[in-house]
């Protein structure tokens, strides 16, 4: 049969469709070989891409520095928490939950982790039923701790899995929270990875000392899609950080700040205990606080440095210095207390302007008299006391390094204002700012800046690469003056007329100046003598004519039991400084087992004195060699673990002599010689007997190497 012909639309739609294919073939193969050659697909480098994921894959995340006290126990460290997981999908090598096992499972759970067996047992059942992989279980099964995981590792339940998360241990749990502070668990942009990152306080303040640098291992694929490694970047582990804070002292601020807390319900409250020769806060607590361990939610404000309050009658002990220092104080003089008229105005005694008749102004200073310090600055004249107000510091950030810190302000444009002053309202300090001002007083008239931060540790190199050290930021007053301030302030006590004797430290003379300011609303103060609207205060220090330390109380708002509120907060102060300061060196310890090992400390590059406190503090004895200053060598290494009464050596340079060896083991001879760079000669085993050359001998006076010989000590 003869083939019909096609048409010739027909054969024109099939030329066409065959052009087409080949022309979209040609255009694939062409966007292949642009791929092949550039790596690139609308612009976006897939190589780099590749790459990207696969360096994410091999970053070596660097460890968070840990927080310590002043001698090395941890106050924040590294840990992880976990989210559990349980498989329920059938596994050929049988490691999932069966689901006869779920009601086995479901009790072991709620064993652990709290609930309801019901809870675990529907989670598991549901996952069975809808033929999910695995199952998890909400909150009961997030967040858990170490000891949550090692305790269900021990109950070998099969099908169940662990995804550890990084966190941060606060082992003290309510301890200076407001101090330390807190971190969150965020997601890092660059890698996609967990990190740990501050939140407040001196975790948030130092977070970038703390967190440290992620190293990084690059690799890549040759030309026989081998693996080789094109270059890596070191991790660089966060530095640790030791704090001022004194771990006893603390805990007993904490348990005493608990029961004020309870008594009182204050507002807030807040309790800085300061070392006056050195600046260093060696106790501070405020209230509220928390447990960072189980961290918070509400919004958060370190009382400390960032709530700028009018402080009230505590002030007087500013001008107090001021007009001493100006010679405008006559302790003896006598003015008419009650009520003083300035302009259209007036300022009245705590008594509703009762006053006391005439008194003298040590008498005024005993009572708290608002108006005899009125009067004291209009003697100065506004000028002289402004600049006394500017000479302490004050309205100026006392550069602590927290976070959001404030420099307060002040009302001063007219004569009631400036009066005002002179009592402390319409003025607005932080705590830490009439701390600071207050070390000039405690001291010889030198102001110097409270720290809580005493050295930072690189652990990446056993280096300290900060010490903090006594640092005078002014000297307002003279020495002279500080010690009459600190005597006519020894009335607020001890005078006939005082109305702070409960602040009295049994068997040690005290002196200080209490507080009690009025609050500033939008409608105005609040009514004088409304204890539950006011700010009440202390600042105390001991011994009276050489304070060694100093605490200052502050309780805003109290709402229970307000007939006892100098009676609670002289109760705290009292307890907290006889602590203070009957302590010596060996109340500041690392808390450790007695069968527990020791991380021998950074001590290079530290002052001799303080490097020896540190050693003594960590359970363990000290060898020193040298006169010098400052330590330059050690041994054993930083962070090298040991036990408890081993001997560290430090060789501070200089002059370096013999010491009495008799007693010591190889290693202890073997250390000191290395570190004298001195050549031992060794006999016998056991400690040693005898040396050839005489303990106190200088090795400068040409002494090349030393014969020691020992024995085993008869049993």
């Amino acid at each position: 049969m003869a083939r019909k012909r096609q048409s010739s639309k027909s054969q024109t739609a099939t030329f066409l469709t065959f052009g087409a294919m080949v022309l979209a073939i040609l255009g694939m193969a062409s966007v292949y070989a642009r791929v092949a050659t550039t790596h690139k697909v609308d612009g976006r480098d897939l190589k780099a891409q590749t790459q990207q994921i696969y360096r994410s894959q091999n970053i070596i995340q660097a460890k968070r520095g840990a927080i310590y006290d002043s001698v090395g126990n941890v106050l924040a460290e590294n840990a992880s928490t976990y989210t559990i997981a349980a498989v329920v999908k059938k596994q050929t090598d049988g490691d999932y939950v069966k689901p006869k096992q779920v009601t086995h499972v479901a009790k072991l759970l709620k064993k652990q982790l709290g609930g309801k067996t019901s809870f675990y047992a529907t989670t598991l059942r549901d996952g069975i039923k809808n033929e999910q992989y695995q199952v998890e279980f909400s909150t009961r099964g997030s967040n858990l701790s170490e000891s949550d995981h090692k305790a269900l590792m021990k109950l070998n339940i099969k099908g169940l899995t662990f995804e550890s998360h990084p966190a941060r241990l606060y082992p003290n749990g309510q301890f200076a929270s407001d101090l330390i502070g807190y971190t969150k668990t965020v997601t890092d942009s660059e890698t996609g990875l967990d990190k740990v990152e501050g939140f407040i306080g001196i975790e948030a303040a130092f977070n970038q000392k703390l967190a440290g640098k992620n190293g990084i291992k690059q690799t890549s694929l040759d030309a026989a899609d081998k693996e080789a490694t094109k270059g890596t970047k070191a991790v660089k582990n966060g530095y640790d950080i030791y704090t001022t804070l004194n771990m006893k002292l603390q805990q007993l601020l904490e348990t005493k700040m608990d029961d004020l807390d309870e008594h009182l319900a204050p507002e807030q409250a807040l309790a800085v205990v300061v070392d006056t020769k050195t600046g260093n806060i060696v106790a501070e607590t405020q209230r509220p606080t928390f447990n960072a361990t189980k961290g918070f939610t509400n919004s958060w404000q370190n009382l400390l440095v960032q709530s700028a309050y009018e402080p009230g009658s505590v002030m007087k002990g500013i001008t107090l210095a001021a007009a001493i220092d100006s010679g405008n104080w006559d302790a003896s003089a006598t003015y008419k207390s009650g009520t003083l008229k300035i302009g259209s105005q007036k300022v009245t005694d705590w008594n509703d302007g009762v006053g006391w008749g005439t008194i003298s102004y040590s008498d005024g200073i005993a009572l708290s008299s608002n108006v005899a310090m009125a009067m004291t600055e209009q003697k100065m004249g506004a000028t002289t006391w402004r600049k006394y107000i500017n000479k302490f510091k004050f309205l100026k950030s006392t550069k602590s390094g927290l976070l959001g810190e404030e420099v307060g302000n002040i009302q001063f444009r007219y004569p009631i204002e400036q009066a005002d002053t002179a009592f402390g309202q319409g003025i607005k300090v932080t705590p830490l700012q009439m701390i600071q001002a207050y070390t000039a007083i405690a001291g010889d008239g030198t102001e110097i800046q409270p720290h809580v931060i005493s050295k930072i540790v690189d652990p990446n190199t056993h280096k300290i690469i900060y010490s903090a050290k006594r640092k005078q930021v002014a000297k307002p007053i003279s020495a002279k003056t500080a010690l009459a301030t600190r005597k006519q302030l020894e009335a607020v006590i001890y005078s006939a007329k005082a109305i702070g004797s409960m602040y009295a430290i049994p068997n040690v003379r005290t002196t200080g100046k209490s507080g009690t300011a009025q609050i500033a609303t939008s409608a105005g103060y609040s009514q004088a003598g409304d204890n539950t609207n006011e700010i009440h205060s202390w600042i105390g220090m001991a011994p009276a004519d050489n304070p060694r330390y100093m605490m200052y109380i502050v309780v805003k708002r109290p709402q229970k039991n307000t007939n006892d509120i100098s009676t609670s907060m002289s109760t705290v102060f009292k307890s907290v400084m006889q602590q203070a300061l009957k302590m010596d060196a060996s109340d500041n310890k690392v808390v450790v087992s007695k069968s527990a090992t020791i991380k021998v400390p950074v001590l290079k590059g530290e002052n001799v004195t303080t490097a020896k406190k540190e050693i003594a503090a960590n359970n363990l004895q000290v060898e020193v060699l040298g006169t010098g200053d400052t330590v330059k060598a050690q041994y054993p290494a930083a962070g090298t673990k040991t036990l408890q009464k081993q001997k560290v050596f430090i060789n501070t340079g200089k002059v370096i002599t013999v010491p009495n060896m008799h007693g010591w083991s190889k290693n202890d001879v073997t250390a000191w010689g290395k570190l004298a760079d001195i050549k031992i000669n060794m006999t016998g085993s056991g400690f040693v007997y005898a040396q050839s050359v005489v303990a106190t001998t200088r090795l400068d006076s040409g002494v090349h190497e030393i014969t020691v010989e020992f024995k085993t000590p008869k049993k």
